[in-house]
Parts: structure tokens; C-alpha cells; sequence
């Protein structure tokens, strides 16, 4: 791609793994973090640690058993608490579904399906930001589909929790002063307060806490209805979806047409569904029509996130055991008709197995909602097994202490919900990898993006900025987010007034925009030496912290100049690669594996104005560095 006769400056490069206790690890001190590259810390500063360690088992906070209506309650809070970034609804009022409850029942909460969204309004709300919010990705997180599997609800509810409250706390509308920011400030460093509050504002996060509510009221797996003659109906809302069922047999439930109004109404790239009952992370096929011993066509970057989401959840045991992982179908003593997975997995691109429902139950439901088009459903889906026991005690649900903060060992903070905390944000970073310049010279630059401030065409030069003098030889760093390896990274830079207009700081590039400075040939760019390496995701048990350096050539500017430094990073290509036993035989599908391995892949829900692009490089927002005399 890159034309190496572009003027570049050929410096020494070195990706290394520093020992970034202090983004890892809230008890260290900020000041002793921008020091602690080699790890080393004096006597004042371990009694520092000490009392910060001490400030933050104080704040701890432990997860346990919750009713639905205590469910409830707390997502109302939420939204009544953070209303810049939280909306809660119920499907029956978003998109006219009935009560799950008949007449003939007992009237109660679990007959309304309640629903959170997560995002920041105003970041892309400026005209320069339009493309930047028509590709902002959509994540689905589902606690339960199975009302007696416990865990999932309440992980899910403190996933919303602390993203809420971490975007809230970054952004200023809510006082450092609050509790609720005091709270979070001895739990976690900046940095991960930065981190999460990304994840709001780059992301629209749609979870559904008890996605079986009624079956959630009930502690019962189905959902139950009742028939004309009296007969109950006791219906699984995993064999409800439209992928290899019976027309007759597919959205009989409220359950199941709840969620699938929320994969019309977004563009899911990312999707996660938490299960119980054994101890597993899957992923597709699981449908029984499928061939066996076949994988999907996506299968490469399944197991990868899987494999690496069981590192993150940590020890399941005292022996260190991980959760195992594999396709549904390899791993499972059985597989399914209607299934969730395969149904928001391959709805969109396997018509042949996909059907129109007619279902008989609430009076019927539109077969004009189970046609979809080639974009609705194409998500890269997770499926997680939390536990042998679908039911576990309070105490098995673990804390928020050390919740970000690897190695994950066995211990009674490490419980079940702490572990799908971790897994839910995994997924949500995932969706979309990005490039973070955070340091330059001895400069951190973690808050990158402040959260309900919008932004405007090239508004880093304000906020992201640095100076030098021509004879220096600056150092910068950066990191990649968002995937598991790094193919190629790079510094680009040169002078702000030479980058084309759509290098905004906004908006990521096509690759062909790229290419139009990579390929200039009259020397006013400069390219680094590429790179390879890794991102905080490809060990995710390691307190380590994968970075990217290099310094800046600055000989040919002049004092006065103001030159704009972009890192560029290309990821995961071995996503594209595939098994000798896919199936069906096409290239992967998921939007996932193609935004970041195919660079002609587009997909588009005009109705909603949202759209997934493929490229194979993606850019950070640039420092600006003013060039000072000798």
C-alpha cells in the first residue's frame, strides 16, 4: 500500500512492553506512575501505594443475588442519575409489543422488557462529525435469555453502571467532588476512567439486562403463555429466532420480538449473550442444520476474542483453569433450531435458512419484521456459559476490587460477575480498533476525548499539543485499542497546512484518503518505519502494557511551523485468513472481521443513517507540536 518513496525519516524504532503498573493498577499514584518505567519506587512512595491500596478496599463494593424489580429500580436510577448518557425504555413503548403478562395473569413488572442505551449525544453532533456518527458502531449485551440464569442480569446492570458514572464523572456534569466520583477516583486510575468513559462516547451500547423479564420474575427459564383453551405454553426464547426454524415456530415470544425490534432499530456490529447452567465461551455455528465438523466463515476472529475473553474473566478454579472455548456446535452436547447466535450472526447473509415468522401467540406478529436486509444481521456474536451453577450465592458474584487491575486469580473478588464485567467491556472495545498517542516527550495525554464536548474540524490542535526545538529529537507514544495484534504502525507527520482537509481529527479515513498523503511524492510528509507488535488485548493477563515509540525528525521545519503528528496502525489481518472447513464457502461475513480486514466492504441502514466501512488502517487523532528556535 505504502509508496516507500515518500520522503520518510528512517529512525530507530522500538515497540516494547513497559511495566505500566500504574495504568493498571488504581493505587499507584499519578505522579509516581509518570516515573515508574522501570518500576522502581522509593520508601514515601511505597507507603504512598499502601495507603492508596487501603482507600480502595474501603470503597470496595461487592455484586450479588437482585430481583427483577430491584433490577429495575436501579436502571431507573440510572437514568434519572446520568441523563446525559442513559435512556431507559421498554419495548412495549418503543415499539408498541404487548405486555408479556396476560389478562387472565397477574400484572407485575416482568411483563414490561426494560432496556438501557449508553451514549454520548453531543460528541459527533457538530456537522464535521457526521460520518464519524454514522459509523459509530452499536454493541448488544444480553444478560438472559433463560430466566433462571441469575448472573448475567446483574453484570450486565453494573456494566451500565460504571460506564455511566465514569462517562459522567470525565465529562464535568457531575462534580469530581460527587460521590459517586470520589468513589470511582480510589478504584481506578485515570487512564481507565479515560478508558471507559471512550467507550461511551465512541460507542452506542444497548443493554438488556433481563431480556427474558418475565421469565427473570419467575426464575424460570421460559416464557410462559397461555392458550385460548387455558393450556400453558411454555416457550424457550432460544429456539425463537428466525435462523433455521419453522415459520409457525419463530417469534412466539415477547422475549424474542423484543429483541429483535432492537437489531432493526440499530446496526449491531458486536454482540454479546450470557447464558448459565456450564462453564463455557462460544461462538457459531450452533444451529442444527449446519454440516458437521464445519466452522464458520468468520472463525479465525471468533476464537480469537473468545480465547482472549477466558483470559480476561480469569481463574475459574484454585488449578487456574480458564473457561473453555470452541464453536457452539463442537462444544455443546447438542445443538439448536432458532437460536440467538446464528439468527443475529446470519440472518442477513444466509437467506436460505432464514424464514418469515407467522407466529399464533399476542395476536400475531408482522411478517414484514422478520425480513431484513443485507446489514441487519451480520453481527459478531459471543455466547458465555457463566456458571455450572445457574443460580450461584451472592458470594460467588465477586467485587470491584481489582476489577480492571490483572492477573485475575481465583479468589472471592473475582466472581462471576466481576468476570463478564470484564468480558461485556472487552467486547464493547473490540467493536472498533483506534490509535492513542498518550505520551509525547514526558507529557501524558491520556484524556484524549472529553465526553459531551463536541467536536469540531481540527480541534486537537487546542487540546493535543506539544512543542520542540528543530535540533530535538522528540519521543512519542502510542498504543492501539479496539483489536488483538498489530500488522503495521507508523508515525505520519508534517505540516498541518499540507494534510488534506480530511485529516479533521473527526472522521477515520478511507483508505484511498490515506494513500493520498502515504503516496505524495513532493516531500512534505514524513513516514516512520513500520511496525508491528501488540495491543492490551493480546495478553490480557498481563499487567504489562504494549507500546509503540518513536522520535520525530523535526530538522526540516522551521521555528513558527506547526506540524501534525498522526499514528497509524493496521490490525488483525490474520481475521481474513480461514480454515480449510468453513462453511458455507464464502469470505467472512461479520462486520466485525471485515471493517478491519477489507477495505471495499460497506454495508448501510439508510432508515436509521448508519453505515459500517471497511479499511485496513486507521488513524489517531493527531499532536500538534509547535517548532521552537534553538
Amino acid at each position: 500500500m505504502r509508496n516507500l518513496s515518500v520522503s520518510m525519516t528512517r529512525d530507530v524504532s522500538i515497540f516494547c512492553l513497559i511495566n505500566l503498573s500504574f495504568l493498571l493498577h488504581p493505587s499507584l499514584p499519578l505522579a509516581l506512575a509518570q516515573d515508574s518505567g522501570h518500576g522502581l519506587r522509593n520508601n514515601k512512595s511505597r507507603e504512598h501505594h499502601e495507603t492508596s491500596r487501603q482507600q480502595q478496599q474501603s470503597s470496595t463494593s461487592s455484586y450479588g443475588r437482585l430481583t427483577l424489580n430491584e433490577i429495575y429500580d436501579e436502571m431507573d436510577t440510572l437514568a434519572v442519575s446520568y441523563p446525559d448518557f442513559v435512556t431507559v425504555k421498554t419495548s412495549q413503548e418503543e415499539f408498541g409489543l404487548p405486555t408479556a403478562c396476560q389478562q387472565q395473569e397477574s400484572q407485575h413488572a416482568g411483563c414490561y422488557y426494560k432496556y438501557i442505551v449508553l451514549e454520548d449525544p453531543v460528541i459527533y453532533s457538530n456537522d464535521a462529525a457526521s460520518k464519524a456518527l454514522k459509523q459509530r458502531p452499536d454493541v448488544f449485551l444480553s444478560g438472559a435469555l433463560h430466566g433462571n440464569e441469575r448472573v448475567g442480569p446483574v453484570a450486565m446492570l453494573e456494566t451500565a453502571k460504571l460506564l455511566a458514572k465514569a462517562a459522567a464523572c470525565e465529562s464535568g456534569v457531575v462534580s469530581s467532588n460527587s460521590d459517586d466520583c470520589v468513589e470511582l477516583s480510589l478504584k481506578y486510575t485515570i487512564q481507565q476512567m479515560s478508558w471507559l468513559a471512550r467507550l461511551v462516547s465512541t460507542r452506542r451500547i444497548v443493554i438488556i439486562p433481563t431480556t427474558n423479564a418475565k421469565g427473570y420474575k419467575n426464575n424460570m427459564r421460559e416464557e410462559t403463555y397461555i392458550q385460548s383453551n387455558g393450556s400453558t405454553l411454555y416457550l424457550d426464547p432460544n429456539r425463537d429466532f428466525t435462523f433455521d426454524n419453522d415459520p409457525d415456530k419463530c417469534m412466539r415470544t415477547i422475549t424474542g420480538r423484543t429483541v429483535n425490534e432492537l437489531f432493526r432499530k440499530y446496526l449491531f456490529q458486536m454482540s454479546m449473550t450470557y447464558h448459565g447452567g456450564i462453564e463455557n465461551i462460544t461462538f457459531e455455528w450452533g444451529a442444527i442444520s449446519v454440516p458437521s465438523n464445519t466452522v464458520s466463515p468468520d472463525d479465525i476472529g471468533q476464537r480469537v476474542m473468545a480465547d482472549k475473553m477466558s483470559t480476561f474473566a480469569g481463574a475459574l478454579n484454585q488449578f487456574g483453569q480458564l473457561y473453555p472455548t470452541d464453536d457452539m456446535n463442537a462444544i455443546f452436547l447438542y445443538s439448536i433450531y432458532g437460536g440467538f447466535e446464528d439468527y443475529v450472526y446470519a440472518g442477513s447473509w444466509k437467506p436460505d435458512m432464514t424464514v418469515q415468522c407467522t407466529p399464533d401467540t399476542y395476536g400475531g406478529y408482522p411478517t414484514s419484521q422478520t425480513t431484513y436486509d443485507d446489514a441487519t444481521l451480520s453481527t459478531f456474536n459471543i455466547l458465555v456459559e457463566i456458571s455450572n451453577n445457574k443460580n450461584p450465592s451472592s458470594s460467588e458474584y465477586g467485587t470491584d476490587y481489582n476489577l480492571l487491575n490483572p492477573p485475575f486469580s481465583y479468589n472471592n473478588n473475582n466472581g462471576y460477575a466481576a468476570k463478564h464485567i470484564r468480558t461485556s467491556l472487552m467486547a464493547i472495545d473490540a467493536v472498533e480498533p483506534y490509535v492513542h498517542i498518550f505520551r509525547y516527550k514526558s507529557k501524558m495525554l491520556y484524556r484524549e476525548l472529553k465526553p459531551l464536548t463536541a467536536l469540531e474540524n481540527k480541534w486537537s490542535k487546542r487540546s493535543k499539543k506539544g512543542s520542540s526545538k528543530v535540533s530535538s529529537r522528540p519521543k512519542v507514544r502510542w498504543s492501539v485499542g479496539g483489536a488483538f495484534s498489530v500488522d503495521d504502525t507508523f508515525l505520519l507527520y508534517g505540516l498541518w497546512g499540507d494534510f488534506p482537509s480530511t485529516f479533521n481529527s473527526i472522521n477515520q479515513l478511507t483508505d484511498d484518503q490515506l494513500n493520498q498523503v502515504l503516496n505524495d511524492t513532493s516531500g512534505a510528509f514524513s513516514v516512520t518505519r513500520n511496525r508491528t507488535g501488540d495491543t492490551m488485548w493480546t495478553d490480557p493477563s498481563s499487567s504489562e502494557m504494549p507500546e509503540f515509540r518513536k522520535r520525530l525528525n523535526l530538522s526540516r521545519f522551521s521555528p513558527g511551523d506547526r506540524i501534525a503528528v498522526y499514528a497509524v496502525a493496521k490490525v488483525d489481518q490474520n481475521w481474513s485468513t480461514q480454515p480449510g472447513n468453513i462453511w458455507p464457502n464464502v469470505d467472512a461475513q461479520s462486520h466485525m472481521v471485515n471493517i478491519r480486514t477489507n477495505s471495499d466492504y460497506y454495508k448501510s441502514k439508510p432508515a436509521i443513517d448508519r453505515e459500517v466501512q471497511g479499511r485496513l488502517y486507521w488513524i489517531s487523532v493527531p499532536l500538534t507540536v509547535k517548532i521552537k528556535a534553538d
